[in-house]
């Protein structure tokens, strides 16, 4: 558990859409900059080029020794040699996909206690949130903010980062909820200078731990 909670500290959630450099380059340099997990994500985009995006992913995050995770697709996450799979309510059911793929690390997305109820019995990290408004998702649930977050992360017994508008501005309130981490999507992804972004995140989280 250890061991998952320090890969959890910098989790990027990837959308290559948002992207102002190619993906390799792209991923080259949050990497270095601190990201120790990667979920690919790409909700819109079509299989074929989402299992191109996979197997890139797949390649860089092994060079750097982070976990890469697909979300809501666990058969893509096999097939890849993804780490894990992470999932919300209204995705694949977290019990099928345990007894189907017993190896496979499952990451479940909470927003209040019936969704931590079903973490805690089938998943083995969290994402809580939203923390507040954010560019990638706009059919978000119910916003958290600092306090909702650290409410439920108390309910948990499995790591869990945060998630939800996180950036620069916001990353040391949110961290202070007593998350493993945070899970940042458009910040890093719009960002001209990922390597810079992804360690002054990273330094934030640090000086916390």
């Amino acid at each position: 558990m250890r061991l998952l909670s320090d890969k959890l500290k910098l989790y990027l959630v990837l959308e290559t859409k948002y992207l102002l450099m190619p993906l390799n380059d792209f991923l080259d340099e949050v990497l270095k900059g601190g990201v120790s997990t990667v979920q690919l994500r790409n909700k819109s985009q079509n299989i074929d080029d989402k299992l191109q995006c996979a197997y890139i992913t797949r390649e860089i995050t092994d060079k750097y020794g982070a976990l890469f995770i697909i979300n809501d697709n666990a058969e893509l996450a096999e097939k890849v040699s993804a780490d894990g799979v992470h999932i919300g309510v209204t995705d694949e059911n977290p019990e099928i996909i345990r007894q189907k793929y017993s190896n496979m690390i499952i990451g479940y997305s909470c927003n209040n206690k019936d969704d931590v109820l079903t973490a805690n019995q089938y998943a083995d990290y969290a994402g809580i949130g939203p923390y507040t408004e954010t560019n990638t998702k706009k059919d978000h649930r119910q916003i958290l903010g600092r306090q909702g977050i650290s409410n439920i992360n108390s309910m948990l017994n499995i790591p869990a980062v945060a998630i939800g508008g996180i950036n620069l501005d916001n990353a040391e309130d949110v961290f202070s909820s007593g998350v493993a981490g945070l899970a940042v999507s458009s910040f890093l992804c719009m960002s001209k200078k990922p390597y810079d972004d992804a360690k002054k995140l990273l330094e934030i989280i640090n000086e916390r731990v």
